[in-house]
């Protein structure tokens, strides 16, 4: 720990050579390490203020979402009630 760089300064200099706007991560405890040291390069302009740290099933999440129009009505109204059992 006391020799060369912190490990999360280390792989946040790393993740931000490729220019990122997202680096993210499936570890709780290195999402905390790595949102510690986005901030901080954040506050000495070592990157940008639109690049966020986020968990990888934040991103799975995003990804099968589909936007949902508030207009629009549920879709069981829309459909036919089923005929009774006789």
């Amino acid at each position: 720990e006391r020799i060369g760089k912190r490990i999360n300064n280390e792989r946040v200099d790393e993740a931000l050579s490729l220019n990122p706007d997202i680096v993210s991560t499936a570890c709780p405890f290195c999402l905390v390490m790595l949102t510690d040291s986005v901030n901080g390069k954040k506050n000495d302009g070592k990157a940008k203020e639109s690049i966020q740290v986020v968990d990888v099933a934040q991103l799975l999440l995003d990804s099968v979402k589909t936007p949902t129009d508030p207009t629009d009505e549920p879709e069981a109204a829309n459909e036919p009630e089923p005929e009774p059992v006789k």
